[in-house]
C-alpha cells in the first residue's frame, strides 16, 4: 500500500484543502535521480489535442491535490478547450517525493508510453495507465506492473524491467529540469503559453489565459 508524504495544506478553521504537494523545504531532485543525465529526446511528451495554446501541467503521480486535479479540473478543462481544438495539454512529470513511489509511478507510466506509442498517437496508452494508476491503492512495483498489464496492452515485465533498471530516469530528470527553469516549486502547476497559473483548481482562469493567448 502507499503511503502520503510531504504536503503542503492550506485552510483555516476545520476546513482543510490541499493546496498542492511540495518538498519539505524547495523543491529538490528526488534521490533516484540524482546524478541521472537528462534526455529530453527519449520519449515524446504526452500530449492531448493539438490546439495553438499551450497548457503545460506538472504534476506528481502519488499527489493528492493531483489527483484532485485530474477529477475535477481536467474533464472542464478537456471539454472546454481541448476538444474544441483551442489548446494543446501537455503533461510534464515533476516528482516531488509525495509518495514513496512517486518516481515509480513516473518511471511505470513512460514504460507504458514507450510500449504502446505509434507515430500517430505518442502518447500511447500513457493517460488511460496514468488514470488507472490514480484511482489504485497499492503502488507498489509489483502492483504496478500487473495494472498496466489489467489496463493496458504492455507486457508486466517490460514495466517491471523499466522499474529495476530506471529505464526511463533520464525523461523524468528532464521534465524535472525543465520545471524548475520555469518556476515550478510543487504539484499541480499549470503554465499557459509560459505563463503560470496562479490557482491550477480555477478553470475558469486557465479558460480566461487560454483565450488571452490566442
Amino acid at each position: 500500500m502507499h503511503r502520503r508524504s510531504f504536503l503542503t495544506v492550506a485552510g483555516t478553521g476545520a476546513t482543510l484543502s490541499i493546496a498542492g504537494c511540495t518538498s519539505l523545504f524547495e523543491a529538490s531532485l528526488p534521490d533516484e535521480l540524482e546524478d541521472v543525465e537528462p534526455d529530453a529526446d527519449q520519449l515524446p511528451v504526452p500530449t492531448i489535442a493539438s490546439g495553438p495554446v499551450s497548457i503545460d501541467v506538472y504534476e506528481d503521480l502519488g499527489c493528492p491535490a493531483c489527483h484532485d486535479f485530474q477529477a475535477d479540473v481536467f474533464p472542464d478543462l478537456e471539454a472546454r478547450l481541448l476538444e474544441t481544438g483551442e489548446a494543446t495539454y501537455r503533461h510534464y512529470d515533476f516528482p516531488v517525493s509525495a509518495d514513496d513511489q512517486s518516481v515509480a509511478m513516473a518511471t511505470a507510466a513512460r514504460a507504458v508510453q514507450a510500449e504502446t506509442m505509434t507515430e500517430d498517437e505518442p502518447a500511447g496508452e500513457f493517460f488511460a495507465y496514468k488514470q488507472a494508476v490514480i484511482a489504485a491503492d497499492d503502488w507498489s512495483d509489483d502492483a504496478l506492473a500487473d495494472l498496466a498489464a489489467s489496463e493496458t496492452d504492455v507486457d508486466r515485465d517490460a514495466v517491471a524491467d523499466a522499474l529495476s533498471d530506471g529505464t526511463y530516469y533520464p525523461t523524468l530528470v528532464a521534465d524535472w529540469n525543465r520545471g524548475d527553469e520555469n518556476g515550478v516549486e510543487g504539484t499541480p502547476t499549470v503554465i499557459v503559453d509560459g505563463e503560470q497559473i496562479e490557482d491550477p483548481f480555477e478553470i475558469d482562469e486557465i479558460v480566461s489565459s487560454v483565450e488571452d493567448a490566442r
